[in-house]
């Protein structure tokens, strides 16, 4: 009897225990928890990309003119001046970024058409060495700077917050850039023009940095700065370059929109 009476017991605690409600006590005390809720997904950057990008782009041409040297001749053995240039570049880029926790590495390609020109009439400095030597308004030298294509290789390092990236950008720029002349002298009131230029593939260090927004899992937006300092030697831009040699340089700035497609989740 006292057998039945305890295995009754024991049946009715274990019965009573597992009834026991814990939807509001028990969670509220930490014992349970709420199985609705789901963490938001973290976005992931890395992958391959490619897209387009436009915008504009502006600086200084820097143009040094070194005349050949003739004996007897007050020469001066370097002419050197500069003038604003600015316009408008579009293109395409391709990259790949690699993820860990909040920091991503990645490089890129970018290739872009331009169109960001300027001009001077004292190219070089030298309508002014000319007036001060022989008297102004005997001849006046004019040039205009056109950069028509860039190409760039950047590494990149950026740091996510979820779909959000800020990064940073090193690497080696080059450009295809046009230098037109025209010389025009007015002796005894006749003139004379004597056009020529010069065509460089000019190339130097490009830096910069940019945000970046993943407006879907696969489309991203962002604003991206560029510096670039480029450089080209040869011949002179005047009279085909058989009178003077060349250093030039393009200090260039360019600030695009672009917008990315993302392929794959890894590398």
């Amino acid at each position: 009897m006292r057998k039945a009476t305890l295995a009754s017991i024991i049946s009715l605690t274990v019965t009573i225990g597992t009834g026991i409600d814990m939807s509001s006590d028990a969670k509220a005390d930490g014992y349970a928890t709420d199985k609705s809720f789901v963490p938001l997904p973290v976005y992931n950057w890395s992958g391959v990309y490619f897209g387009l990008h436009g915008g504009w782009g502006g600086g200084q041409s820097d143009i040094k003119e070194f005349p050949l040297q003739i004996t007897g001749v007050p020469i001066p053995s370097e002419l050197s001046g500069s003038n604003n240039i600015n316009g408008g570049l579009g293109g395409v880029q391709l990259g790949l970024n690699k993820q860990w926790g909040p920091w991503v590495l990645g490089g890129e390609f970018r290739l872009s058409g331009a169109r960001i020109d300027g001009s001077t009439n004292d190219c070089a400095g030298a309508t002014t060495a000319v007036a001060q030597a022989v008297g102004a308004g005997i001849a006046t030298f004019n040039c205009q700077t056109d950069v028509r294509w860039i190409a760039a290789g950047l590494g990149r390092l950026g740091y996510a917050w979820n779909r959000w990236l800020t990064y940073g950008t090193l690497g080696w720029a080059v450009a295809g850039v046009d230098y037109t002349s025209n010389i025009t002298v007015t002796p005894g009131g006749g003139t004379i023009s004597v056009p020529s230029g010069a065509n460089d593939t000019a190339d130097g260090l490009a830096f910069g940095g940019g945000l970046e927004y993943a407006v879907t899992d696969s489309v991203t937006f962002g604003v991206d700065y560029t510096g670039m300092n480029l450089e080209s030697k040869g011949s002179g831009v005047f009279v085909g370059g058989i009178v003077t040699s060349g250093n030039r340089e393009v200090d260039l700035n360019t600030v695009t929109a672009r917008l990315n497609l993302k392929l794959g989740g890894g590398w």
